[in-house]
């Protein structure tokens, strides 16, 4: 049996990811909870225009089939996520990563319920698929020309993200500022089009028809926001301290101090993963609101930085090869919290 599952993860690693998601997430649908998932949210933190109504919510079936489809949704998450440590590491990380984003303990709740700041991370990981492995190809001289249309497509599908959850915007800001850091102005250029497109289409279509004015949700979340920024020096530091605690606890100590380690230890290799997810960091330190929001918008990036990272670091560091145990008790550790925090989710959430 073991060679069997060793056998098939070799041949269909993504396979096997999914289906382990998959199983993990109908037991969410079935037996997790939550105050009223299904209802509107307030502020930056709700779905443009997103409402169940509240009767709808008396009938289960509506209820198992929305998380049905949202967490079918969400396994997307896992696929491109994927994809993308695969171009900037190998296919062995690309099957640990998958498997992380799919059993991490928060995962399946969070998945299969109408976060916005989840259900827009499809439309983010997509278009950094698509930037990334542009930029990969011209490094590696595969190509001989800038694909416009690529670019294109990845500045709409970031701004589909948008059109879900404003905090996104944050996100972009940081990979159109890593483009003109990388000097690529043309890749920049287009992906502002495809960005104002997809905005400019959600944010003037459906708000004519619902308001009969364009632009109604966006003028709405920047007059709301604009008064909770913070600049004194104590809010500081208790926002730096929630940012940074949320990514410790929800990754699981011991394994979020590996991460950490390596996501600070690419920086300059893989600008185009740390530099954004490092800008929503550093809003949500400053926003004041939002802190577990903001942050839940960049888990995968930072999850794939931090982790390749580690890999790398761990496999060319002669104190971790001799010391193997200790990583692997960090290993072990990280296992046995992360099922029990499982476990318990489905019990409490």
């Amino acid at each position: 049996m073991k060679e069997k599952l060793v056998f098939f993860s070799v041949k269909h690693p993504l396979s096997l990811i999914l289906i382990v998601a998959v199983i993990l997430r109908i037991l969410a649908i079935i037996f997790t909870g939550g105050d009223n998932p299904y209802g509107a949210e307030m502020g930056a933190n709700s779905f443009n225009y997103y409402h169940i109504p509240e009767s709808w919510l008396a009938n289960p079936w509506i209820v198992y089939i929305s998380r049905a489809l949202i967490g079918t949704f969400s396994l997307l998450i896992i696929t491109i996520s994927y994809r993308i440590t695969k171009i900037i590491a190998d296919k062995t990380t690309a099957l640990e990563i998958g498997l992380l984003l799919s059993c991490l303990w928060a995962a399946p709740y969070l998945s299969v319920h109408p976060k916005p700041y989840v259900m827009c991370l499809p439309f983010l990981l997509y278009g950094t698929l698509l930037i990334i492995k542009q930029d990969n190809l011209l490094k590696n001289d595969e190509i001989e020309k800038f694909h416009r249309t690529t670019f294109l497509i990845a500045g709409f599908c970031l701004g589909l993200g948008f059109a879900v959850c404003h905090l996104s915007l944050v996100y972009y800001i940081g990979i159109l500022l890593t483009m003109f850091i990388l000097k690529n102005w043309k890749g920049a250029l287009m992906t502002l089009i495809g960005y104002i497109v997809a905005v400019g289409l959600t944010q003037t279509i459906i708000d004519l028809i619902i308001y009969h004015r364009p632009f109604v949700e966006m003028t709405a979340l920047f007059g709301y926001i604009s008064d909770y920024y913070s600049f004194e020096g104590m809010m500081l530091y208790i926002n730096a301290i929630m940012a940074f605690g949320v990514i410790l606890l929800m990754l699981v100590v011991p394994l979020s101090l590996l991460l950490f380690f390596g996501y600070i230890r690419v920086c300059k290799k893989y600008l185009l993963l740390f530099l954004p997810t490092a800008v929503v960091l550093i809003y949500s330190i400053f926003s004041g609101m939002y802190t577990t929001d903001a942050i839940l918008t960049i888990i995968p990036t930072y999850l794939i930085a931090g982790y390749v990272g580690w890999k790398e670091f761990y496999k060319n560091s002669a104190f971790w090869t001799k010391n193997k145990w200790l990583v692997w008790t960090c290993y072990v550790l990280f296992a046995l919290i992360n099922t029990i925090l499982l476990v318990i989710s489905y019990i409490t959430f």
